[in-house]
């Protein structure tokens, strides 16, 4: 029973991938996105400082590790592997700090919004981005 309990293929595998990231980047993006509609002037500094946070996020980070990912998801031996896989361990503890920081710089209040919300924009768009990667990946699979 235990090797049919949430296993899939390694294809099938990047388009969970892409799903999380997707997901992430999307709430991510959504919560920068809303402060600065309600947010007065200052527009064209934040969609600035969104794109800077976009490509130093995307092309330093997450590409590199879409990639990585990929590779090892491919190299794996095994051709049905857990769910979760997706990322390794220090993947998810990456994924977790992040997170746990989002949410202490919002709840503890002492950076106002104003100035977390473009770049919440500029990193939800390259997680979002880096989701478009692993489909990309889906994409060109070869078996």
């Amino acid at each position: 029973m235990d090797k049919f309990v949430f296993r899939c293929s390694k294809k099938t595998l990047l388009i969970y991938a892409a799903i999380v990231w997707m997901f992430a980047g999307g709430m991510v993006m959504k919560l920068g996105y809303e402060v600065l509609l309600a947010a007065q002037g200052y527009k064209m500094i934040s969609v600035i400082v969104a794109i800077g946070v976009f490509l130093i996020f995307y092309f330093s980070i997450f590409s590199k590790m879409v990639h990585k990912h990929e590779k090892r998801i491919k190299n794996k031996e095994k051709e049905r592997l857990c769910v979760f896989s997706f990322f390794d361990v220090k993947g998810y503890v990456i994924m977790a700090c992040m997170m746990t920081l989002g949410v202490v710089i919002r709840s503890m209040s002492f950076i106002p919004p104003m100035y977390w919300a473009p770049f919440y924009v500029g990193l939800g768009t390259a997680l979002f981005s880096a989701g478009i990667l692993f489909v990309r990946g889906w994409m060109k699979w070869e078996q």
